[in-house]
């Protein structure tokens, strides 16, 4: 899914008009796709109420509601401000359809009537042109229809393009905007419905094609993508039925001391879990004694400690390993130790250029005491940082990174030559090209320790299989999420979920991929 700014849309919507695609047929094509996703995948016996605005948002919804009508839904429209003179209402009114005027701030009641269980509530008040703050009568009506929503749970909420409050750019929202539980966005995705703290009254988000891309397409105004599962789908690795563990091969995963053996496990179990054929992990004897029992499927190879530290001598161990090796995973739960510092910068020296290679959490540490670090890195290196971590590699303070999430990812991809995957709420995957993709998903079932260790193995896996980054890194993070929605939903909180929830998760994921379970992990509620 293409993201795209207010401005960009604007730009490319007076394209297509200039091609031939007028804004009335883009005007229609909307409202009909509207009302057709509604009528497919929504529950419409109880009817569809909206809420219409001035501007061609709310011309989207008459159209939309004028189609659910020929198609037998019993509809209502609630003007939140005059259309004088709209063939839009005339053409409603023709289809039996009712209209009530609240523009006055008048006859809310009728809304609250309205919304009962199940019924269906279009938002169509305000669209992607909308910037705060908002004041006058609109925002006295909007707080009056805030309460309402708010109070009926069992209302069906579907913004159109966007939730009424929201800013599309920045993201920010209004005090009175209230949640969807979809948002169907037309051509494109709008970024700031991916961006704090607009992403939280989005819900699940669709697209609605409207015409454009046939006209004009998309060019790369921004080479900028919306992770999805047609993304991820054409990017998994082969199967094929004849393969064997070779087939799928090798990822050496690097980690782990006596206070994080847990780190090794999930990271070791995931890559299993991607499909590896075979992880060999490389820890110390202690870790190994631990874990040889319940990581059955592993094979180990032990490297010399120093007071459970690694030892520098350790890389000289690793060097045929490695040149075996088709994935390697280096990080999680090594320590803080200066020697183990000195044996990250003595394996930097030995990893094969092409060799593809994830490093995260104890490991990004290491190396922001390397000096100039990235240019010792292979060349098909992913980074897996949290904020905190990249504050520690950039210098930047959190506040700043969080601020400018696409943006800092964007640049530091490019300056140290790496795929690298900003972690957190909607995490940001960005390619040494300049090219990012942004993860729908903010869940706090992903916050809980040992999760960031389950998505480096899966991405591991995902790269001994051949998988070539940044398609790894995009995949990685979308099963990886996939599985913190699932685990949310089978315990039914995000409160009790842990990383083995996750880790369990991750099957379910490429379940829903190839096989039979679905589910839609645009979903943030």
């Amino acid at each position: 899914m293409k993201i795209v700014s207010v401005s960009e849309m604007i730009a490319l919507e007076k394209a297509a008009d200039r091609a031939g695609l007028s804004y009335q047929s883009m005007m229609q094509n909307a409202g009909q796709g509207i009302a057709a996703w509604v009528y497919e995948y929504l529950p419409v016996e109880n009817g569809v109420v909206a809420l219409v605005g001035a501007g061609n948002n709310g011309g989207d919804t008459l159209i939309a509601l004028t189609a659910l009508a020929l198609r037998g839904v019993r509809t209502i429209a609630f003007l939140a401000k005059e259309r004088p003179n709209d063939p839009l209402i005339s053409e409603y009114l023709s289809t039996s359809g009712s209209i009530v005027d609240i523009s006055g701030n008048e006859r809310l009641e009728l809304l609250g009537m309205a919304l009962r269980p199940g019924v269906i509530l279009l938002d169509g008040l305000l669209g992607t042109g909308f910037r705060l703050p908002l004041r006058g009568a609109l925002r006295d009506i909007m707080a009056g229809i805030h309460k309402l929503v708010k109070n009926r749970p069992g209302t069906f909420v579907v913004a159109v393009d966007c939730p009424s409050g929201v800013d599309c750019d920045t993201g920010e929202v209004s005090d009175v905007t209230f949640a969807a539980n979809y948002t169907l966005c037309m051509a494109a995705v709008k970024q700031g419905l991916l961006r704090h703290p607009g992403r939280s009254f989005v819900g699940e988000v669709h697209l609605i094609d409207i015409g454009l891309d046939q006209v004009v397409g998309f060019p790369d105004v921004r080479p900028m993508e919306m992770v999805s599962k047609d993304t991820v789908k054409q990017n998994l690795p082969a199967r094929p039925d004849v393969g064997h563990k070779g087939t799928f091969g090798t990822c050496i995963v690097v980690a782990g001391t006596r206070s994080f053996t847990g780190a090794v496990y999930l990271t070791g179990k995931a890559a299993y879990r991607a499909g590896c054929g075979l992880v060999d992990i490389a820890t110390l004897p202690e870790v190994q004694r631990s874990l040889a029992g319940a990581l059955i499927e592993a094979v180990w190879t032990l490297l010399p400690d120093k007071d459970d530290a690694y030892d520098r001598g350790g890389s000289e161990v690793l060097v045929n390993k490695i040149a075996g090796a088709d994935s390697l995973v280096l990080g999680p739960g090594l320590g803080l130790a200066e020697e183990t510092t000195i044996f990250v910068d003595q394996l930097l020296s030995v990893l094969p250029e092409v060799l593809p290679t994830l490093i995260d959490a104890d490991g990004l540490k290491h190396l922001s005491r390397i000096k100039q670090w990235w240019k010792r890195l292979p060349s098909q290196t992913i980074l897996t940082p949290h904020p905190g971590e990249m504050s520690i590699l950039t210098g930047l303070s959190l506040d700043i990174i969080q601020a400018n999430r696409w943006e800092i990812a964007q640049e530091f991809a490019k300056k140290w030559q790496v795929t690298l995957i900003l972690k957190g709420a909607v995490s940001v995957i960005a390619a040494t090209s300049g090219k990012i993709w942004v993860s729908p998903v903010s869940d706090a079932a992903l916050a809980t320790a040992g999760s960031g260790d389950v998505l480096s193995g899966v991405i591991g896996g995902l790269m001994a299989q051949g998988v070539s980054l940044p398609e790894a890194g995009v995949a990685g993070t979308w099963l990886h999420t996939g599985a913190g929605v699932i685990a949310r939903k089978k315990l039914g909180t995000d409160i009790s979920v842990t990383a083995m929830d996750i880790l369990n998760g991750i099957s379910s994921v490429f379940d829903s991929l190839t096989g039979t379970e679905s589910f839609n992990q645009t979903s943030w509620d």
